[in-house]
């Protein structure tokens, strides 16, 4: 058996004692994003993103329940249960970063490698606020048949996080007459 380059997405990191090269393979991430503006200061609507407690609408998300650290914050830890990219997951969410009021960073401690950051951002008239979830879903034909077949289907659960998140302000007409971005999703190497 002859040896083969590796695929797309290969790194090199070293060789075999008989001098082949071995390719080091970078998991595909996925990263969905959805952007919305809200008729509230960025104070409200950072609240209402940071609150764990009460963040139903999480891309996903079926159910939260607090199981350790502070109600809100770095540290903040929630059991998760959720239905993502055609995977039912249960797990630990955990607030990794907070930089009130313009972002924080959940994290999911196991199983899926899942990072969801809000950012929320000033406007006139209330503020901009962009959610994006990031997450791999590993090597190898499984790898990549999940990568094609989770994209559309993220990117469609992101959108929907976002209107359930604006519903709770009410609906905020563009300012200007430019299109809204639609939500989009990225398949990064």
């Amino acid at each position: 058996m002859g040896w083969a380059p590796p695929g797309p997405g290969a790194r090199w990191y070293g060789q075999v004692s008989h001098g082949t090269p071995h390719p080091r393979v970078t998991p595909p991430v996925i990263e969905a994003s959805a952007d919305v503006t809200v008729p509230v200061g960025a104070d409200e609507a950072y609240a209402a993103i940071s609150d764990l407690e009460h963040a139903d609408w999480l891309p996903g998300v079926k159910r939260l329940r607090h199981i350790g650290g502070p109600a809100q914050g770095v540290g903040a830890r929630y059991e998760v249960e959720a239905g993502f990219v055609g995977r039912h997951l249960r797990g630990v969410l955990a607030c990794t970063e907070a930089r009130p009021p313009e972002r924080t960073v959940m994290t999911l401690e196991d199983g899926l490698d899942l990072v969801i950051t809000a950012t929320v951002s000033p406007v006139s008239g209330g503020c901009h606020v962009e959610l994006v979830a990031t997450y791999s879903v590993g090597n190898g034909l499984s790898g990549m048949a999940v990568e094609r077949a989770s994209a559309g289907p993220a990117r469609r659960e992101v959108s929907r996080a976002v209107e359930q998140f604006a519903a709770r302000f009410g609906r905020k007409q563009p300012l200007s007459p430019a299109p809204a971005r639609r939500p989009r999703a990225r398949v990064a190497r």
